[in-house]
């Protein structure tokens, strides 16, 4: 089984959702998967110009030359796809957004009507099903927070031909998982343990138990008084003009 993950983190290597992402991953690969991780902000990815002349002018290829040409071959190659993704503005970072917007190429104009829905076929017909998971954190505490990032997943899964939605992974108030790594190391253990036997789960099952899915949002601290340190910590950094990387 082949999992290809992308960090759509603009922190890349230094964020809490690379540390939930390759914890996961770790247990992927302890269940038999290869597995590989795409930085994306890393990554040439010019913006879709809308100009459509991968549909009707030289199909299957986009106007640019850059880095996607080698994603859309990864994504083909792939078993289970996941997207991870902090919250920024109640969806996707814009690493992932335009990364997305870029596979249109890999579709036709034609519509067809799949579930009773409006679909683009995929081009070349194809039959290999993708599984594909969230996994995303999120500064707030509430789990509605991801309401809208999670109903974005599951219609990128639909309207993928091939896609089929596996779940979402999230951790609420991800900072948590840092903050507390002293003060709780067994509770914060326990978060990323769950993701850990999530990643075994979707290799060894082909799906990801409703457990394991609250498991990893499970609250480490009640969330008054995470806003409470949290805003201390705020006007701190304010008062010394640093940024808590810096801190």
């Amino acid at each position: 089984m082949k999992v290809l993950a992308f960090n759509g983190s603009p922190r890349m290597k230094n964020g809490i959702t690379d540390k939930i992402l390759q914890t996961f991953l770790k247990g992927a690969a302890s269940a038999g998967a290869e597995t590989e991780t795409v930085y994306v902000a890393k990554k040439n990815i010019k913006f879709c110009s809308g100009c459509f002349n991968c549909w009707f002018v030289h199909p299957g290829k986009c106007i640019h030359k850059d880095d996607m040409i080698e994603i859309r071959r990864q994504i083909k190659a792939a078993d289970l796809i996941v997207l991870g993704s902090p919250v920024y503005f109640d969806g996707f970072t814009a690493q992932i957004k335009t990364m997305l917007d870029r596979l249109i190429a890999g579709g036709m104009p034609f519509i067809e009507i799949r579930d009773d829905h409006f679909r683009h076929p995929s081009r070349g017909g194809e039959k290999k099903i993708r599984k594909m998971l969230l996994i995303s954190t999120c500064g707030f505490g509430e789990k509605d927070n991801f309401d809208p990032i999670i109903h974005h997943m599951q219609a990128i899964a639909r309207n993928f031909a091939t896609g089929e939605y596996m779940g979402a992974l999230v951790r609420p108030v991800g900072s948590t998982l840092e903050m507390l790594k002293d003060e709780n190391p067994e509770g914060v253990k326990s978060v990323l343990d769950a993701f850990f036997q999530a990643g075994v789960e979707a290799v060894t099952k082909g799906t990801i138990s409703e457990e394991l899915q609250e498991a990893v949002s499970v609250p480490l601290i009640p969330l008054k008084e995470f806003v409470d340190r949290a805003n201390k910590m705020f006007h701190e950094l304010i008062a010394e003009k640093k940024t808590p990387k810096q801190k």
